[in-house]
């Protein structure tokens, strides 16, 4: 039986963390009422399954990613800072087509609730999805799949995973740049999740900003109508961002072990008698 689910941990881990987010979902929806997901179902899954299949070892790996912050400053100013300059991109395109005066101004308040926001929102949301699909799922796909393609297969189940806040949360005309925005960021988590040697705790950091500028600023502003525009402009942003930095990166790699293989060859051929 363990064999078995080592071979299938990662369908496992799918399962669990479906069950564990959408059950408050589920039940809502047979008392006639609606309920989002439990954010802190991918982290169970993920700890639940890495114990079934890897015990201890397996569980202290999979936590020591959660407090993984030595990693080099450049990084930290991407996962802070590119949410911000890709918000603040859509909205100057946005606003090149809509008139300013259909724009609510920022009050002083919302800007004293961004740090509250914002820890909220790493302790609950980016604790719970993150371990899950980037600490658990990702790099089990990357051992079978490059970057590229293991983001293209995460990034499907993890827009469906979001189904319980359509029509909710997230109105019908704007799903479908929605789902743009969350294969973008797919591509850029990973990006950051490899270049920084596996690190949970800046995919967390980055998807906490994320929610925090966009759902918690800048959004509210629109109204909905130049929302839907704002959300269409602000989706194709990160879905051409995110996969052009992850595809160049996934470049670089292969020219960096093709140089190292041949460097290899060479320092081979001069030891050779």
């Amino acid at each position: 039986m363990k064999a078995f689910l080592q071979r299938h941990r990662l369908v496992l881990f799918f399962l669990f963390a479906f069950l564990l987010s959408w059950y408050p979902w589920i039940i809502a929806l047979t008392r006639g009422r609606t309920s989002g997901p439990n954010p802190l179902g991918p982290l169970v899954a993920g700890i639940i399954v890495t114990a079934i299949v890897s015990g201890r070892s397996g569980l202290r790996e999979f936590f020591s990613r959660l407090v993984r912050w030595r990693v080099s400053v450049k990084w930290y100013a991407i996962v802070l800072g590119m949410p911000v300059l890709i918000c603040l991109v859509a909205v100057v395109i946005t606003l090149c087509f809509v008139h300013d005066s259909h724009v609510s101004a920022l009050s002083i308040e919302k800007l004293r609730d961004v740090p509250e926001r914002f820890l909220f929102i790493l302790l609950f949301i980016g604790l719970g999805e993150e371990p899950g699909w980037r600490g658990f799922a990702l790099p089990q796909l990357q051992t079978k799949h490059s970057p590229p393609i293991a983001s293209g297969i995460l990034a499907p189940i993890w827009a469906l995973w979001h189904l319980p806040l359509i029509g909710n949360e997230f109105p019908l005309p704007i799903v479908a740049p929605f789902v743009l925005s969350v294969f973008g960021g797919t591509f850029m988590l990973t990006w950051i999740f490899n270049g920084t040697r596996g690190s949970v705790l800046l995919p967390m950091l980055f998807h906490a900003t994320i929610n925090t500028v966009g759902a918690g600023l800048i959004f509210p502003l629109f109204p909905s109508g130049v929302l839907v525009l704002l959300w269409w402009i602000y989706g194709v942003a990160w879905l051409c961002i995110g996969l052009g930095v992850l595809l160049f990166s996934a470049k670089k790699q292969r020219r960096q072990a093709i140089a190292g293989r041949a460097e290899q060859k060479t320092t081979k051929r001069t030891k050779d008698p």
